[in-house]
């Protein structure tokens, strides 16, 4: 019901797909427009994704139960519980993918927020595992902020994976993260619509 809802209701059209690893742990880091993006981004892969999500957010009634359901992995986005990191690593180390939002919360408008966070990044390279870019475009358009979902056309587009291994062994793990957060943010940010022009800054330390 829900796959039909995301490529009828909604058009959604998956590019790309080829990018995401067929075997192996990988982790795709998408910016977030709307409540439906878990889904968006997940029923373009083959694979089961397990998704960090806002831990209140699986308290909400309905969408709460749905993320349950797919066994989302309750994050406190302000002071993240060592338990939520650990079952994130987990899922990695077991060799399967974990989902992400660069942005820690929704976009406050159809581009990338400002400043995006780098726990991914410091995932991938703690875990040794491959970053997949994943842009959703037209989403917010098919769910405006505080309206309903609409029958409009969303993209969801995957980008060439990111090793960790790409970036100098020199440097500390730190700025390893921040580089690996900007080329992530690019890659994300340059197959947005062109009408919402992506500001981007550098991720925050911490």
């Amino acid at each position: 019901m829900t796959r039909w809802a995301i490529r009828g209701y909604l058009g959604a059209e998956h590019i790309d797909r080829h990018h995401i690893p067929k075997t192996g742990p990988a982790i795709l880091v998408s910016n977030h427009p709307t409540f439906a993006d878990p889904f968006l981004v997940a029923f373009g892969t083959q694979r089961w994704v397990s998704w960090l999500a806002f831990d209140e957010a699986l308290e909400w009634p309905g969408a709460g139960h749905v993320m349950r359901l797919y066994h989302a992995i309750p994050l406190n986005t302000q002071k993240p519980e060592p338990s939520a990191i650990k079952t994130a690593y987990s899922t990695l180390a077991h060799g399967r993918i974990l989902g992400v939002f660069c942005e820690g919360r929704r976009s406050s408008g159809f581009d990338l927020n400002e400043a995006v966070k780098s726990g991914a990044a410091c995932l991938a390279l703690r875990a040794g595992a491959p970053v997949v870019p994943v842009t959703i475009s037209g989403a917010r358009k098919a769910w405006p902020v505080g309206g309903y979902p609409k029958p409009r056309k969303v993209v969801v587009r995957y980008h060439a994976p990111i090793a960790p291994e790409s970036f100098d062994p020199s440097l500390d793990r730190r700025e390893r993260a921040k580089l690996m957060t900007v080329e992530i943010a690019r890659s994300i940010s340059k197959a947005l619509p062109p009408a919402g022009a992506p500001r981007f800054l550098p991720p925050r330390r911490g």
